[in-house]
């Protein structure tokens, strides 16, 4: 965003760049609103990188100086540092600095955060003895930061796994060890969430690993990045009530899918896996494409719903 740099350069001031985040969180969520999702996000414009929000506000991992970059993206984060015991309330997701619009009520509201494997790929431990105990701290943190989002009238969350199923790092699709991690964390401290969980696996083929998640407790819906993982991997699985998240809208790619095409890959998806549900996703955020495009592919979403819509009507009559 413009204003955002020239702040960065000293070109205009902190109430301006507010105003900015305001207005283009607002634009986001009038434009969700008109298409009735049921899930509104204000896209986290305030998130510098979806690390920050924990260095600047968890007690015990300190931010970095230098920059990462962020999976295979031309995005970067500043890697923080594991310091000490992490320790968090829970109540910094609330505030003004990060959580963008706040005039709107927060039933409907939905909110992304790094999953525990993912937060602990991509920090610099220097305190925990190993992997396995630092993913449990991680998930007895966002135990913490969910639980608050739950009082303060969230009713969902998306809990994104990328570091999961990304084939260049440390992933858990051939390494069962990291899977155990991540299952035996999850189950200890995000099981039985009092709101509705959808874990989001993405930058990778998720089809080696599904079926561990699916078996998962405490997940409404497992979203799967379909730019990654051909549908066909999945015939043999079993969603056993829980819903999927069809992400098969390319969050990398300015190439704006039609609802028609949409749609269809969602009918597709429906009848093959037979699922709860259905949720349709970008593939990974949508931050990664210039706000035009981000838009039109939203725009895309709300009328493929309608679609989906009207052909479940009918098929069920």
């Amino acid at each position: 965003m413009r204003t955002s740099r020239d702040y960065d350069r000293g070109r205009t001031t902190e109430d301006a760049l507010n105003l900015a985040f305001e207005k283009d969180a607002k634009d986001l969520l009038t434009l969700e609103e008109a298409f009735s999702f049921t899930r509104l996000s204000d896209g986290q414009l305030r998130w510098q990188d979806f690390i920050r929000p924990f260095s600047e506000s968890v007690s015990g991992l300190e931010s970095g100086a230098d920059l990462s970059r962020w999976f295979d993206t031309n995005t970067f984060y500043k890697k923080p540092t594991v310091t000490k015991k992490l320790s968090t309330d829970g109540s910094f997701v609330d505030l003004k600095k990060y959580s963008g619009d706040e005039h709107r009520e927060n039933a409907n509201r939905s909110l992304a955060l790094p999953g525990p494997y993912t937060l602990a790929s991509l920090v610099d431990d220097q305190f925990y003895n190993s992997r396995e105990e630092l993913v449990h701290e991680f998930a007895r943190v966002l135990r913490n930061v969910i639980d608050h989002l739950s009082k303060s009238g969230y009713s969902h969350v998306q809990i994104n796994e990328p570091s999961l199923v990304y084939q260049y790092g440390e992933s858990a699709l051939n390494n069962g060890k990291n899977l155990a991690a991540f299952t035996s964390a999850f189950m200890q401290e995000l099981g039985n969430l009092k709101l509705n969980v959808t874990l989001h696996t993405y930058f990778g083929d998720c089809s080696l690993i599904l079926k561990t998640l699916l078996s998962l407790p405490g997940i409404s819906t497992i979203g799967v990045d379909f730019t990654q993982t051909p549908i066909d991997n999945l015939s043999s699985l079993e969603f056993d009530g829980k819903g999927l998240g069809v992400g098969c809208v390319d969050a990398r790619s300015s190439l704006v899918e039609s609802p028609e095409w949409i749609s269809e890959f969602c009918s597709v998806a429906f009848r093959s896996l037979k699922p709860s549900g259905l949720l349709i996703l970008p593939s990974s955020d949508l931050k990664y494409l210039p706000r035009k495009y981000a838009d039109q592919k939203i725009q895309a979403i709300g009328n493929a719903v309608e679609i989906v819509g009207r052909n479940l009507a009918r098929e069920e009559n």
